[in-house]
């Protein structure tokens, strides 16, 4: 899951949560940035294959 409200997606109890910092509606970057977006993706696929409870924040320079 990609959450961009870190509390609330800690109680629903999502089982892999990816944090990002970007605007509300935004949950992959700003429209037409593919770079931004190639990195949410490569980081949703590595927490994929992460334990059940595993929660991470993005990281911008991957």
């Amino acid at each position: 899951m990609i959450s961009l409200f870190p509390d609330v997606t800690d109680k629903v109890g999502a089982p892999r949560t990816l944090h990002v910092p970007f605007k509300m509606g935004r949950p992959c970057g700003e429209p037409f940035d593919f770079d931004t977006r190639k990195k949410v993706l490569q980081q949703l696929l590595a927490l994929a294959l992460m334990p059940a409870g595993s929660r991470i924040a993005y990281k911008e320079d991957l």
